[in-house]
């Protein structure tokens, strides 16, 4: 089955635009099987019916009365009647109805009989049934029956189905536009940025439609608010109780076995991490984008995570880009960490294009299953320990990569780097 591809007005005009030439085909062949070729059948008959009399009554007739009968025939029915054997090029018939008289004269005259052609007029050598030796000549026009009715069928046939194409396009198009404006909302809708109504208009469906999907975006956005308020609130009244627990620890320090307290020290720091993670997940940013180069930016970056990790640039270097400065540096920032932990070693690779920046995050590590690289990107969801590092995880951190990247426009995906490892992509619109 071939597949179409193309937006909805795209692909609905090729397929009107299909059918209505495959209706004029069909309309044309059936016109002609059922109408053209009977009539012009019937035409061959006819014309053939006046060369078979004109011939017979030619020779009937007494020599001196022949000259009044062949003008008799070339006034009423534009047949040329000569017994001058002229010398011209043998006629070469294509056309149908040509056909169909060839046939049919040989019919009538029981032999085979030769066509020549001039330029106003086709002819045909006809025997004398009581003299072998002596030849008539006989010119017909050479324009061919219901033409005229032919093309204007055509003409007809054919503005109906541009008639019918341009109703078709003009009928999608008005169902299509609304629905383009609900795909661009539905795509540039996140969650977290303010949603512009769709405009409640078109067919009733359509209305249907747009009214449900701004119904669905102002759940949906009440939804997060309610969840990152209420995440925020658990994160933020948990300091209170860790801060007090950091206190009496310290109060308490010389009564305390020190493993003890080493081991409470650490869970605590775990404790702090996770909530600073989910507060930073839950808050998000709306922070302003600024028009900052590239380069520089990645250079600075790297420097101050205290990271050595090679850039290698392909394309332009000299480019700039509208960021938002510290969500870019926070999406970086989580996965160049995740890259030294996890990779044996690792690289930033910046492909520079027409259309877009990609940078990509390379550990050489044991890398990602291809069932978990969906799922990495999920708030708490671990790999097992194979990926386990010293640090302290929150299993927060590429979530907040995500929910980053969707913010802003930008997208990032994760595939296995050939050889081994992971390779972490982002690709920024230029």
């Amino acid at each position: 089955m071939i597949e179409i591809r193309g937006s909805l007005l795209t692909r609905t005009t090729l397929v009107f635009s299909v059918a209505a030439i495959a209706i004029v085909l069909v309309a044309l062949l059936v016109i002609n099987a059922t109408v053209i070729r009977p009539l012009m059948g019937q035409a061959a008959t006819n014309k053939a019916n006046t060369i078979e009399l004109a011939a017979k009554t030619y020779f009937e007739l007494p020599v001196d009365r022949r000259p009044e009968f062949e003008l008799q025939m070339l006034v009423d029915h534009g047949i040329v009647v000569s017994s001058v054997m002229q010398e011209m090029p043998t006629a070469n018939w294509d056309a149908t109805y040509f056909s169909l008289l060839r046939t049919a004269l040989m019919e009538r005259f029981g032999s085979e009989v030769r066509f020549f052609e001039s330029e106003e007029h086709y002819w045909v050598n006809v025997p004398n049934p009581t003299n072998e030796l002596l030849e008539l000549q006989i010119g017909f026009g050479s324009e061919l029956p219901y033409l005229t009715q032919q093309i204007v069928g055509s003409l007809v046939l054919i503005v109906a189905a541009v008639i019918v194409l341009i109703a078709s396009y003009l009928n999608v198009r008005r169902i299509a536009q609304p629905l383009q404006k609900a795909s661009s909302a539905t795509e540039r809708f996140r969650g977290t940025n303010a949603f512009n109504e769709l405009p409640i208009e078109g067919p009733k469906e359509i209305q249907t439609l747009a009214s449900n999907l701004n119904g669905m975006a102002h759940d949906i956005t009440g939804l997060l608010e309610n969840r990152t308020a209420l995440l925020a609130g658990i994160s933020h009244d948990i300091r209170t109780p860790l801060t007090r627990m950091r206190l009496a620890l310290e109060l308490n320090k010389d009564d305390v076995d020190p493993q003890v307290l080493a081991q409470m020290n650490r869970d605590l720091s775990q404790i702090d991490v996770l909530v600073n993670n989910a507060l930073e997940y839950a808050e998000g940013t709306q922070e302003a984008l600024e028009t900052m180069p590239l380069h520089s930016f990645l250079t600075a970056l790297m420097d101050g995570l205290g990271s050595e990790l090679e850039i290698r640039w392909q394309g332009e270097k000299a480019i700039e880009l509208d960021l938002a400065p510290s969500a870019f540096s926070r999406v970086l920032t989580n996965l160049v960490e995740n890259a030294i932990e996890y990779g044996k070693e690792a690289f930033l690779s910046v492909e520079v294009t027409d259309s877009n920046v990609l940078i990509h995050v390379v550990d050489r590590g044991v890398g990602i299953p291809a069932d978990a690289r969906e799922k990495v990107f999920r708030p708490f969801f671990r790999l097992d320990e194979s990926r386990s590092g010293e640090r302290v995880h929150s299993g927060l951190g590429l979530a907040i990569v995500k929910q980053l990247c969707e913010t802003f426009g930008w997208r990032v995906s994760l595939s296995e780097y050939p050889g081994g490892g992971s390779d972490f992509c982002i690709s920024l619109p230029r």
